[in-house]
C-alpha cells in the first residue's frame, strides 16, 4: 500500500473523530442489539458478554453502564438469517480491534449514520465473512 495513501487515510479518520468529539458525540461507544427468543440465543449472549469482559476496558464500561445492550425488536432487522447474528454499531468508529470481539456467529455489522469504519476493520471483516451494511441514511 503506498504511504500516502495510509496518510489520507488515517488523516480522514482522525478528522471524522474530531469532528465527533467536537460534536460531543462520544467515538468510543458502541450499543449491542440482542435479541433472546430461546435458551441457544441467551447462551450466545451470555458468552459474548464474557467475551467482551476480557478487555478490562469493556469490562469497566458494562460495568458502569456506558456499554448499552438493547433488546431487538421481533420487526428490527437486527438479527440475520439463521446462519447467523447481526451487530449494530451507532456511534463512534469500527476497528480492528472492533471486529476481533464480535462472536463467531455474527455475520452482518450493521453501522449507523455517522459511524466510521477502518479500512484494516473493513478487510478483516470480508476475511471473517461478516458482510457491512451502512442503516439509517
Amino acid at each position: 500500500m503506498d504511504k500516502s495513501l495510509i496518510r489520507n487515510l488515517i488523516r480522514d479518520v482522525i478528522a471524522e473523530e474530531v469532528k465527533a468529539m467536537k460534536s460531543g458525540k462520544s467515538p468510543a461507544a458502541a450499543t449491542s442489539s440482542v435479541r433472546i427468543a430461546s435458551d441457544a440465543d441467551l447462551a450466545t449472549f451470555a458468552k459474548d458478554v464474557l467475551r467482551l469482559a476480557e478487555d478490562p476496558q469493556v469490562r469497566a464500561a458494562i460495568q458502569a453502564g456506558r456499554h448499552p445492550f438493547h433488546l431487538a425488536s421481533s420487526s428490527a432487522p437486527t438479527v440475520a438469517s439463521p446462519s447467523g447474528q447481526s451487530h449494530r454499531v451507532d456511534k463512534g468508529v469500527v476497528t480492528e480491534g472492533t471486529i476481533a470481539k464480535l462472536g463467531k456467529t455474527v455475520s452482518r455489522l450493521l453501522l449507523g449514520p455517522g459511524v466510521s469504519i477502518t479500512p484494516l476493520a473493513r478487510d478483516k471483516a470480508k476475511a471473517r465473512n461478516i458482510s457491512v451494511e451502512r442503516i439509517g441514511q
